[in-house]
Formats: structure tokens, C-alpha cells, sequence
């Protein structure tokens, strides 16, 4: 998997955020709200990637620039 940046990070969350209030929605049919959860455990999956990279040499940010 590739290296995510930091704005990419941030647009993933903000999407899971909206995808989340999305999804109890009364006015989605049963395969809406299952292709939502599986958009929602996709990005998180992808959220938990970046998490476990991001301190993966030496305790130090491989996705931080500074």
C-alpha cells in the first residue's frame, strides 16, 4: 500500500464522518446501507494502515514532514 500525505488522511476522515451519519438513514434500502458499511470498514481499514505505518521506523513519522 502506499503512503498516504496528512490531507489525504484528513479527507478520509472527514468522509468516514459523513459515511457514518449516513448510514442509519431510514430512507436507504438494504444494499445501500451494506455497500456503506463496506465503504466505511474500507477506509478504515485503510485509516488503521496508516496509523500502524506512521511510527513504523525507529519511532519516528514516516508521513510527517517535519
Amino acid at each position: 500500500m502506499a503512503t498516504m500525505t496528512l490531507p489525504e488522511v484528513f479527507d478520509l476522515r472527514l468522509k468516514l464522518q459523513q459515511l457514518e451519519g449516513k448510514k442509519d438513514s431510514p430512507e436507504l434500502s438494504l444494499f445501500e446501507r451494506c455497500d456503506l458499511e463496506d465503504e466505511i470498514l474500507n477506509i478504515k481499514e485503510q485509516l488503521g494502515q496508516f496509523d500502524r505505518q506512521k511510527f513504523s521506523q525507529d519511532d519516528e513519522c514516516i508521513n510527517c514532514s517535519g
